[in-house]
């Protein structure tokens, strides 16, 4: 040892270097501040949305002691899942014209299945997250796409109508519950200060999905019969349940399923930064009008490619694929105009919808290429801004109003099926898009009627704005502080002397007073001596 080498005593570290966990310590749980994670299930992808505030969560040991190698294995494995899930949900789109022609049934009853898909994810999102919320994420996870793969081999295996229907309610229903689940866990994987760069690479699977997965489930169906995508994602999920249970921790020993000890402090912010029952409910307006008119057209548009644009079958993926990239530049695109623009980048997109329905009006080939483009870059914006408008207004806490909105938008999805099918049936595929511009018209007005005060409101952006209220909270604090810890200020001489006699009056006052008060007693006690000795005339 050399001679400027020195050892420390430190008795207070011993109980971090043990091996056993230290008894005031709760090992089952870390409350700790964390951005709060929501991801909405919607039709046509998911989005998914890392709120500014913090929230208190539970943080089990198997993550906080997960090495990092194993946490980007998962992250790439949920991304894998994201993808397939998305590739399978659009899978009725690309197929249409395959599987009406494969079952030998119209176009139009190919869009219940559409319909069908939506309101399984309405009605089982919130249901099926509740139901296993005690459980692990790795389990959860690996169930939810175990009977996803049983619902897309239900599917493959279909040579009716009804058997292909039942197998997309089941994928539908296990479609809402992973992607209820998948960006909190990716993010549970990684600190806090990672949650964003996480969720945007699991929103980079599902997006991918539209750029490499539809294409691919257009040729496959063009070429091999529509089942042929069906039994490629049946095995696809069986190699992802595999990956699931391998890469994700599960709870670690002893661990119990609910945190012992104390619950975390509720935070201050727990809803929107511009809470409002009515600006909440123009938004789900919006985004039930966008999502019926989107869906009305695009439920059908591999049979508006082929039947009245003309476009060769062959060149269909192409659009699709080319729909996804210019998807996914529009989403980043749009990303910094989000935090201060919020009701402008909603007209942004409804204004490429619109013009993405005016040009498919046109029934032409350059019509449908320019249209396709329009539609991609304008809902891809729509999506992602009506999703930070909500949650600017949501009135309750986060994760309520995240169901409310998804809910809504997947209503709207459910029913728009339904309305082209009829428009379908009653004046042919070329009436489709007007329909749609009709309803993209009518959200068009909703958002136009904004009241400005509230645009200019929202013009602050979240994070700033909570920043702000931070600085309010901290200043009113110290001001308090102040007052209570101030010393005591010098008094002049006239006013000593004035507090003096005023001090001196008060004594005086309350000497006299107790005077008056003990002679009045000694009077009557007096008196009453004097009574009780005389004695009465009556008395013999």
């Amino acid at each position: 040892m050399s001679s400027t080498t020195r050892t420390l005593e430190l008795p207070a570290l011993d109980g971090l270097l043990d091996r056993a966990v230290p008894s005031h310590l709760d090992p089952s749980a870390v409350h700790e501040a964390e951005p709060t994670t929501v991801t909405i299930p919607l039709a046509g992808g998911a989005e998914a949305v890392v709120v500014d505030e913090p929230e208190p969560q539970v943080r089990p040991l198997s993550t906080l002691t997960l090495s990092p190698r194993r946490a980007r294995l998962a992250l790439g494995v949920l991304a894998a899942g994201a993808f397939a899930t998305g590739a399978n949900e659009a899978s009725i789109v690309a197929l249409s014209t395959s599987i009406s022609t494969g079952l030998g049934i119209p176009v139009a009853q190919v869009g219940m299945l559409a319909t069908a898909f939506a309101l399984t994810v309405v009605a089982s999102a919130v249901p099926l997250t509740l139901l296993t919320a005690r459980l692990s994420a790795r389990t959860t996870l690996t169930a939810t796409l175990g009977v996803w793969t049983l619902g897309v081999g239900i599917a493959a295996s279909a040579g009716s109508f009804a058997q292909l229907a039942a197998g997309r309610v089941v994928s539908g229903a296990a479609h809402a519950l992973f992607w209820g689940l998948v960006a909190p866990t990716a993010a549970s994987l990684f600190a806090p200060h990672l949650r964003a760069m996480t969720v945007t690479r699991i929103m980079v699977g599902g997006a991918a999905a539209g750029v490499v997965g539809t294409p691919l489930v257009t040729v496959a169906g063009t070429r091999l019969g529509w089942q042929a995508p069906y039994w490629g994602f049946t095995a696809v999920g069986l190699l992802l349940v595999a990956a699931l249970a391998l890469a994700l921790p599960g709870r670690a020993p002893h661990e119990p399923a609910e945190p012992s000890g104390p619950d975390p402090a509720p935070t201050s912010h727990t809803r929107g930064d511009v809470p409002s029952h009515r600006d909440f409910l123009r938004v789900l307006s919006v985004a039930f009008l966008a999502q019926v008119s989107m869906s009305a057209t695009w439920t059908y548009i591999a049979s508006f490619y082929t039947e009245v644009a003309r476009v060769p079958t062959s060149a269909v993926p192409i659009l699709f694929a080319l729909g996804g990239i210019v998807g996914v530049g529009a989403t980043l695109a749009v990303g910094p105009l989000l935090a201060r623009r919020a009701v402008h980048s909603v007209g942004l997109g409804i204004v490429g919808v619109a013009l993405a329905w005016i040009l498919l009006a046109t029934g032409t080939p350059w019509g449908a290429a320019t249209g396709q483009v329009a539609q991609a870059a304008g809902w891809a914006v729509l999506v992602a801004a009506l999703l930070n408008w909500a949650m600017r207004h949501t009135p309750w806490r986060t994760d309520l109003g995240a169901s409310t909105f998804m809910m809504t938008s997947n209503s709207g999805a459910a029913i728009g099926p339904l309305l082209g099918g009829l428009a379908l049936a009653s004046f042919g595929l070329r009436m489709l898009p007007l329909v749609s511009l009709l309803l993209t018209a009518v959200a068009a007005v909703v958002v136009g009627t904004v009241d400005p005060k509230v645009v200019r409101r929202l013009a602050v952006s979240r994070r700033v704005r909570m920043a702000l209220e931070r600085r309010e909270d901290l200043r009113a604090r110290r001001a308090e502080w102040k007052v209570r810890t101030a010393p005591a200020r010098a008094r002049s001489i006239a006013a000593a002397w004035g507090v003096g006699q005023a001090a001196a009056r008060h004594a005086a006052v309350q000497a006299r007073s107790r005077t008056v008060v003990v002679a009045r007693a000694a009077s009557d006690q007096h008196a009453a001596s004097t009574q009780s000795a005389d004695p009465s005339p009556d008395q013999p």
